[in-house]
């Protein structure tokens, strides 16, 4: 019994043994499997498209070091025929490997043999040394990589910073060189409904040869000199990875010199902040003569405060060659300071928002405007700082009860810039505004001067006639129209929320603009001197006639393709109101004032309205 016990498990112990050596021997002839992706990726840890040569190693240049790991063939125990099929198979594999090398070759020898033409034409280009037709002096070219591209890419000629363009919104792209080709039609561009609505952008649509003479115009004067305006796009993706200033050490070291912060600030407070009633100036000029006191603590939002005022100055003109040069040599450094603006209000708490804190959203957001910077998504701004202020109850009058004096005139003001702004998005994208669907009770601003108020004020002096100019002159007169323009924004770009718009309210809205428009007092404006003072009752009379007339403008756009004689008098009308807009910017040229209508878009929009009614006139 015992002898067949000790056999039994003989046997099982043979049984074991013989299992485990197949399971050993099976491993040992199961295939080693081979790495997909190439060598080089391998050590980069990047991923491989597994091709030979691979997309990665010909973007990098070696296309040659491109390599797969080979395994040592171990001994097949697959019958011939099996055998056969697999060495065919890695025959193909080996020939289509070969094929793709060659292919690739000939890609990267096209490739040079562009770049070197494409250099050889610049080089030509810039040794012949002459002047442009009908050009006085040369003008230098504008490179794409080069230094003077991030102080030339929004101004066309220093001597003029106002004369702002925006560069990369006509020309397509190179996918290999990343350089401008040719002009694309706006059509063709995203967001489609973008370019479609905007009033600028329609103007392609309205006017065919539009284009095809920018088109002519960039291959015809630009491309034989080597000129791209394109938009940078490696230096704006570096400088989004830039990090706005995290500590309030860093926004005190974006400040230039006092003398020159002096200046850019003047320049402000003298032009853009003569319209928008944004701070109030005996107040600011007391906390900046205390900003700058050595050693003495400086509170972080005067910091920026300071910081968004100096972000408009540089596109400002002004009188003297000194402080024009001043504006020139921080021009570039103005997009700078925007980003530290916006980080510090992002990281403001949204539960106890201050008033300064829509004063410098204002004052970034009219950076941005002067600077064209996001122009895409001015629209969304204004109607967020909109919905931030209708959450904060500004869009509700101030309670002089939790308000002193001077905060309910200033809460009043700053709502007046703030609906201003986004009305003023809302007609030139075609687009409603939030401000369609809100009823504000907010009373105008007084019609005072800065000096007659002030923080310790127990109550705001009565307000002056509208006959007399104050600096808060254009909010009030603005004011008196404001319900008569939102009505027409509404019924124009909001259909849904009222009655279609037929012609005959088309006339009746034009006869109220003009009767507004008649009530725009003169305060003089024909009697101007030198002197900034007597310059700023021509500005505000300048910028109240722009935000009617661009109403009549928005009103009659759409009749004048209609060949149908009813409609004659939108023809008329159109051709009535650029010509004054265009006379009222020669106006402000003449008065020094001109580069402040950067703030909107009618001098543009007066010019392609003349020239598609030139267009529309019957030929011979």
């Amino acid at each position: 019994m015992s002898n067949s016990g000790s056999e039994m498990a003989d046997a099982a112990e043979q049984s074991n043994v013989t299992r485990s050596n197949a399971i050993s021997s099976g491993r040992k002839c199961r295939k080693k499997r081979a790495r997909l992706s190439c060598m080089e990726c391998r050590k980069k840890k990047l991923s491989c498209d597994r091709n030979l040569p691979c997309q990665r190693c010909v973007r990098s240049g070696r296309p040659t070091q491109c390599s797969f790991e080979t395994i040592a063939e171990q001994p097949s125990t697959l019958d011939p025929d099996a055998r056969q099929q697999e060495k065919q198979i890695q025959d193909l594999r080996d020939e289509l490997a070969k094929l793709k090398a060659l292919l690739s070759e000939v890609h990267l020898a096209r490739e040079d043999k562009v770049g070197r033409e494409g250099s050889n034409a610049i080089d030509q280009t810039e040794s012949i040394q002459s002047p442009l037709p009908n050009e006085g002096v040369q003008e230098p070219a504008i490179l794409p990589n080069s230094s003077s591209h991030a102080e030339n890419a929004r101004s066309i000629d220093d001597n003029q910073p106002g004369s702002t363009i925006s560069p990369g919104d006509m020309l397509a792209h190179d996918p290999t060189t990343g350089r401008a080709t040719e002009p694309l039609d706006p059509k063709d561009r995203c967001p489609p409904g973008y370019y479609r609505r905007h009033t600028l952008f329609r103007f392609f649509q309205e006017v065919r040869e539009l284009f095809p003479f920018i088109k002519e115009t960039a291959i015809e004067w630009l491309k034989p000199w080597g000129v791209y305006i394109s938009k940078n796009k490696s230096a704006k993706s570096s400088g989004n990875k830039d990090s706005f200033p995290q500590t309030y050490a860093n926004l005190e070291s974006l400040l230039p010199p006092k003398d020159e912060t002096d200046a850019l600030v003047s320049f402000y407070l003298d032009g853009v902040g003569q319209i928008h009633r944004i701070v109030h100036i005996p107040s600011f000029k007391r906390e900046y003569a205390e900003f700058w006191i050595p050693q003495r603590a400086r509170h972080p939002a005067m910091t920026t405060l300071v910081l968004a005022m100096i972000s408009i100055s540089p596109c400002v003109t002004a009188d003297s060659a000194d402080t024009t040069s001043i504006a020139i040599k921080y021009r570039a450094k103005s997009e700078h300071w925007i980003s530290a603006c916006e980080g510090w209000l992002k990281e403001q708490s949204l539960k106890q928002r201050k008033l300064v804190y829509y004063q410098i959203s204002c004052l970034v957001y009219i950076a941005k405007r002067v600077n064209m910077i996001g122009k895409k998504r001015w629209w969304k701004e204004t109607s967020s700082l909109i919905q931030d202020a209708i959450i904060d109850g500004l869009h509700c009058d101030p309670s002089s009860a939790t308000n002193t004096p001077f905060m309910v005139e200033m809460k009043r003001r700053i709502w007046a810039v703030l609906r201003e702004l986004d009305l003023q998005n809302a007609f030139e994208c075609g687009l409603p505004t939030l401000l369609h669907n809100i009823d504000s009770d907010v009373a105008p601003p007084a019609n005072i001067d800065d000096d007659d108020f002030n923080k310790t004020s127990k109550e705001i002096p009565v307000s002056k006639p509208t006959s007399n100019y104050t600096f808060a002159s254009y909010q009030v007169q603005s004011s008196r129209s404001w319900s008569l323009r939102l009505e027409i924004s509404q019924r124009l770009f909001s259909s849904r929320l009222s009655k279609s718009l037929c012609y005959d309210d088309v006339l009746r809205y034009t006869h109220e603009i003009t009767q507004a428009i008649d009530t725009i007092p003169s305060w003089d404006t024909e009697d101007v001197t030198g002197q900034n003072r007597h310059k700023l009752p021509t500005l505000a009379h300048a910028y109240l006639l722009f935000q009617l007339k661009t109403c009549i403008q928005a009103l009659h756009r759409p009749y004048l393709h209609r060949n149908d004689g009813k409609y004659w008098l939108s023809e008329t009308v159109c051709y009535h109101t650029s010509r004054d807009i265009l006379l009222l910017n020669s106006k402000l040229a003449g008065l020094g004032l001109q580069s402040l209508t950067v703030l909107r878009e009618d001098l543009l929009l007066a010019s392609l309205n003349l020239v598609r009614i030139t267009m529309l006139q019957p030929k011979g």
